[in-house]
């Protein structure tokens, strides 16, 4: 949806930005050796500093941070480690926090890290094999925090029993957060209900709260153990998009209290997918589920029919616009289903039943299948080959001459659209994000559309998420030229819109600058780029172009040749 703000927030918006802006340019930077200095440094802090601490380990850090508008980061991204008993509360707002890893300690029932303030960035921060009951818990009342770029792993099956990171809402103020970007993988415990949880938002408790957070380009691999639920949702208006499930059949994401939540454009590979229980008015759209919920306990779909504590649920479940390919049981549960609907999905599956426990609340328009249903559905599915194929992103997409192609049914209800997100209610996209048809009978059935554009959006590799500096370093040529030891660097990097070239030592002129994505693609060759008569090591190259991500820069020169890795970030 397109956001529109009132003249007198645009106003505020301008004052804001200007003030930062001022305060910003009186900033300055401050490094420090130790807990103390760092503390004397915040406490005299002012709007707009950054504080940076020595690279080393520093043990039983208690750190409360009350000022606004500061940075407090590692001097090197990784290269400060706060082990032992942590107690770290950011109580102030507009506060980066950066750089840190957490791999050694034990604080029992305790939290890492608590945010009670608002607009705060946490990034570029490790959690691994540390012993607490919760990593990081955004408390209730508090707005637009950001949690982007971490990752959390290893977390120790005998620590306290606590999801990793905990967004806790409120019935009054809406909250807003985002996990962006990050990592989960190897947690350990029994599985099943265990209660390590990636990620939770809400409890059952706050189930009629609105949240609006956001969980979006995440990577979550072998988080089974840890708990059957990769990110467990419990309140109102959450959003799940853009994220990879994957190599943790036993694990899910899960709708489990709390109604009016989405989940778009997501991929369950060798993972179980979506579990929907004591819930209502959930859509789930444009996800690609494939070997999703094999062998395991979990499924590609399962509904969990439970009225102990909600008297209604199941209540308007949609699935549109998925594909399911060679995919686990999707479990209908059978009873309780009321007001659900399956529009415009592709099923293929080359042996076992599709479906199991039919319920009698669901309405079939649409789809597409190849392969046994196993329940009895009279109408809105049809038997017929839908052509997938192989696309460059490494998932099933259409082929010319899919009977998918401009057959979508326009008969399901309208999409949840979730106030100020810029969400896609109206299915302009498709799980690739490329644009889809305005009219929805022209629109393909499943998650892709068999159309030319650029996808923006694929199954994510770990090295694409959590910090830049456990990504492990491409392997490059150090000189394709013996006894060559020229250095060559791309500046700034991550760059925004635009990079320059330098190298320590003279390499002559660069010939050739390729630029390809993460999946090795050429996306920008040298002839894209304006071309200069001379001096081309001052030459600005335009990536404006390309979205946020890694790519991979090849630099041919008169006397060598590098492949460098780069990162757009705006």
């Amino acid at each position: 949806m397109n956001i529109s703000y009132p003249k007198i927030e645009l106003f505020f918006y301008i004052l804001t930005f200007n003030l930062l802006t001022t305060i910003t340019a009186n900033a300055a930077t401050f490094p420090v050796n130790s807990i103390t200095e760092l503390k004397n440094a915040i406490s005299n802090s002012k709007a707009g500093d950054v504080i940076t601490l020595a690279d080393g380990e520093y043990l039983n850090t208690s750190l409360t941070i009350s000022k606004n508008n500061i940075t407090i980061k590692a001097a090197t991204p990784g290269g400060v480690f706060l082990n032992g008993t942590n107690d770290i509360n950011i109580n102030g707002n507009f506060i980066v926090f950066s750089g840190f890893q957490f791999t050694s300690g034990d604080i029992g029932l305790s939290t890492v890290i608590e945010v009670n303030g608002n607009n705060n960035v946490l990034t570029q921060l490790n959690f691994s094999d540390y012993y607490a009951q919760k990593y990081i818990t955004i408390k209730a009342g508090t707005q637009y925090n950001e949690i982007t770029y971490c990752n959390i792993e290893k977390k120790p099956a005998t620590a306290a029993i606590g999801c990793t990171i905990q967004i806790s809402t409120s019935p009054t103020v809406i909250g807003y957060h985002k996990i962006r970007y990050c990592s989960f993988k190897d947690f350990y415990g029994l599985g099943g209900d265990y209660g390590n949880e990636p990620i939770r938002i809400g409890l059952s408790t706050e189930n009629s709260n609105k949240s609006r957070a956001i969980v979006e380009y995440c990577y979550f691999n072998n988080t089974g153990l840890g708990d059957s639920e990769s990110v467990s949702i419990k309140c109102q208006e959450n959003t799940i998009r853009f994220c990879t499930f994957t190599n943790q059949q036993d694990a899910m994401l899960v709708f489990r209290n709390g109604d009016n939540n989405v989940a778009y454009s997501n991929f369950f590979i060798n993972a179980g997918g979506i579990r929907v229980k004591e819930a209502n008015n959930v859509f789930c759209y444009n996800n690609y589920f494939e070997n999703s919920g094999v062998g395991s306990s979990a499924d590609a779909v399962t509904y969990i029919y439970d009225t102990t504590t909600y008297p209604v649920v199941l209540n308007n479940i949609n699935f549109i616009h998925n594909t399911f390919y060679n995919c686990g049981t999707i479990d209908l549960g059978g009873v309780g289903a009321t007001s659900n609907t399956w529009a415009n999905n592709i099923f293929q599956k080359s042996s076992g039943a599709i479906f199991s426990n039919a319920n009698s609340g669901t309405t079939w328009v649409g789809n597409i299948r190849k392969g046994s249903l196993g329940i009895t559905i009279a109408s809105g599915i049809t038997n017929v080959d839908p052509l997938l194929m192989t696309n460059s992103d490494g998932y099933k997409g259409l082929s010319a001459g899919s009977p998918a192609i401009d057959a979508a049914s326009s008969s399901y209800p309208a999409i949840l659209d979730i106030p100020l997100t810029d969400d896609d209610p109206n299915l302009l996209f498709d799980t690739g994000r490329k644009s889809r048809p305005a009219t929805i009978t022209l629109k393909d059935v499943g998650s892709d559309e068999f159309t030319t554009g650029v996808t923006t959006n694929h199954p994510l590799k770990l090295s694409e998420v959590g910090p830049s500096y456990l990504v492990v370093p491409l392997s490059v040529n150090t000189s394709e030229i013996s006894g060559n030891k020229n250095t060559i660097t791309i500046f700034p990097n991550p760059s925004s819109t635009s990079f320059s070239i330098e190298n320590s030592s003279n390499a002559g002129e660069f010939l050739k600058v390729d630029i390809y994505n993460f999946n090795g693609q050429l996306v920008k060759k040298d002839s894209d780029f304006q071309k200069k008569s001379s001096n081309s090591q001052n030459k600005q190259y335009d990536v404006s172009d390309l979205n946020n991500g890694i790519y991979f820069v090849k630099v041919v020169s008169e006397s060598d040749s590098r492949t460098l890795k780069l990162i757009i970030k705006r």
